[in-house]
């Protein structure tokens, strides 16, 4: 199909979805897929329509009062729904970006008791332990000045929870206030005690969701998934109907094509207000398809956004840094800004599935003026006015040809390009960094020691390809995972070896006995399952060599 075509499907695309509000359980939500749907049907490309039960939670409404001044708030999704109110004296949180030692929690947790809790963030992870502590709610003030209001969510569980996961929903509302609002409340509190009033509004249902997957098949068993999200906060265009624009258009153009590798494009339900439900189903749904077939895993997120100039790579770390940039280099003349290691997000819900490649291309303003992740860096990310007007086509086109260029080499290549050795250094990196944040009680030596060895195996010589990838599959549950394969980590332990960094901070003489104990336990597990996954990608080596 000619670029000009390819232009115009992306253009109508975005032109349709714009006045959808497309958070999924809703109507406009499935009238999107429906148009998705009916586009691949126009042009006989072959597809499934799964449906999906999700739990879903909508934030709806929020109030904040403050000595009589009504103030603009927003909710999150998964707060608690307090539609009565909450009326307790104000307390600023001070220590909200700190790390508390074990043996100051005590007094921590006294200072914010029974409190509306002001503070400078909201992670999930704040929200547990202020629930631990008895807050009776939290205000977060965002970190950058425009006036906007994001939608946000404090989920603590990644995708559909089982029922052990129950326990750590927030029982607390929280809400989001703006920068301005907050310094006026910190400057009030300085100044006098405050009694403040809350309420929260949210819709918590479950509810069947259309998840399409676009099925291209290639001539070998193996398959790359690209993904994009369908859901959005109200209008949604840069996060994501963009994205979805840029996928349906790659779609379209290697449906003509004859494949090597075959090609699965998925459209996630669940994003926003499921915490990755759809992406998380499909995990589960699919797992040996996945387990045994699916080399790369490429998420689109937010492209062809306004401001969007700079490129950034967010990579597993397995990934070949030359190759990743030869596609922009021949798309822009340059290379990515940096390839950096993926966070804890963008439906990454695939890390104990084997697969090999995990990367997703991100833009970036080239001056940031927000705190906004999404959006290119938008100051309208997650809000009303993610609008049609944010798009840069420009940019859009940029981004399509990139993703082009790295589909066509791991659709036609037989060859992956996996770095081996790249990812064992990184791996070492992030172990170094990570034996100074801990107690030094706690030696990582012998996971380096494994990390040597596995890299003087490999140097100089030729692996068989099917082995490197088992083994990379091996090395991504060590670097990206703390559990098992079947059960997601919560959505707030991220980092490099997660499982470790659970040990962060704390030293011995701060510890009680039994926290000590329970840390000795954490790592213990923590550094055999690491160094068990090592050993068996060393076996899988060892017979390829």
């Amino acid at each position: 199909m000619p670029a000009s075509e390819l232009k115009v499907l992306m253009r109508d695309t975005l032109s349709h979805f714009q006045h959808l509000h497309r958070l999924s359980g809703s109507a406009d939500a499935e009238k999107s897929v429906d148009w998705l749907c009916e586009q691949l049907q126009a042009r006989d490309i072959p597809f499934r329509r799964e449906s999906c039960n999700l739990w879903l939670s909508d934030p709806l409404d929020a109030s904040l009062t403050v000595a009589g001044q009504v103030i603009n708030a927003k909710t999150r999704s998964f707060s608690a729904h307090c539609p009565d109110g909450v009326e307790a004296e104000l307390f600023h949180d001070t220590q909200s970006l700190d790390f508390i030692p074990e043996n100051a929690l005590a007094n921590w947790s006294a200072r914010v008791r029974g409190k509306l809790v002001l503070a400078d963030q909201g992670f999930e992870d704040y929200v547990q332990r202020l629930m631990n502590a008895g807050a009776l709610g939290l205000i977060h003030i965002w970190g950058s000045a425009e006036a906007a209001l994001h939608e946000e969510t404090v989920g603590p569980v990644w995708g559909t929870p089982v029922p052990d996961d129950l326990q750590r929903y927030p029982t607390i509302p929280v809400i989001s206030i703006s920068q301005q609002d907050g310094a006026h409340l910190r400057s009030q509190l300085s100044a006098e005690t405050l009694c403040a009033r809350l309420t929260t509004v949210l819709h918590e249902h479950v509810a069947p969701c259309s998840l399409p997957v676009v099925e291209l098949p290639g001539s070998s068993e193996e398959f790359v998934l690209l993904s994009s999200h369908y859901d959005s906060w109200h209008e949604g265009v840069t996060d994501n109907a963009t994205g979805n624009a840029l996928c349906l258009a790659l779609a379209t153009l290697f449906s003509e094509q004859r494949l090597t590798r075959g090609l699965r494009v998925a459209f996630w339900p669940g994003h926003s207000n499921a915490r990755y439900g759809g992406s998380t189903w499909y995990a589960d749904h699919f797992r040996s398809q996945l387990l045994d077939h699916c080399v790369a895993h490429i998420n689109v997120d937010s492209p062809g956004c306004i401001g969007g100039s700079q490129l950034v790579v967010n990579a597993s770390g397995a990934e070949s840094s030359d190759w990743l940039n030869q596609a922009i280099i021949a798309t822009t003349g340059k290379p990515a800004e940096r390839v950096t290691p993926i966070g804890k997000g963008a439906d990454q819900s695939f890390w104990g599935l084997g697969i090999p490649l995990h990367f997703a291309l991100r833009e970036v303003p080239e001056q940031r003026q927000s705190l906004s992740p999404g959006s290119g860096g938008g100051w309208w990310w997650h809000t009303e006015e993610d609008t049609l007007d944010k798009v840069d086509e420009a940019h859009l086109w940029r981004d399509f040809d990139i993703h082009q260029r790295w589909l066509e080499s791991l659709l036609y290549e037989k060859t992956l390009p996996l770095d081996a050795r790249q990812y064992l250094a990184l791996m070492d990196d992030a172990l170094a960094q990570l034996q100074n944040e801990i107690d030094p009680a706690f030696s990582l030596n012998t996971l380096r020691e494994r990390l040597s060895a596995l890299e003087k195996l490999i140097s100089g010589k030729t692996c068989k390809l099917s082995s490197l990838a088992e083994a990379t599959g091996l090395w991504h549950r060590a670097r990206y995972r703390a559990g098992d394969d079947f059960h997601p980590d919560l959505s707030y332990h991220g980092g490099a070896f997660p499982g470790l960094q659970r040990l962060c901070g704390f030293r011995r003489q701060q510890c009680s006995e039994r926290y000590w104990l329970m840390l000795e336990t954490q790592f213990i597990r923590q550094r055999d399952r690491i160094s068990e996954l090592l050993t068996r990608s060393e076996w899988i080596l060892r017979q390829s060599v």
